[in-house]
């Protein structure tokens, strides 16, 4: 059970670094300045709109 998890965490982070490595290897092709935000690596917002209050 113990392996599984360590298996689960290493793909895990396998993507992770494989998706901001890739990020910024677009950056540099581009020509941008490569960002790193290590709060949000991902670069996840949420999706649904906002509540608006009505009137």
């Amino acid at each position: 059970m113990v392996t599984n998890i360590s298996y689960i965490f290493l793909i895990s982070m396998l993507l992770i670094l494989g998706g901001c490595a890739f990020k910024a290897l677009i950056s540099i092709a581009q020509g941008k300045p490569v960002e790193i935000n290590l709060i949000n690596p991902l670069n996840l917002k949420p999706r649904w709109p906002k509540e608006t209050k009505e009137k």
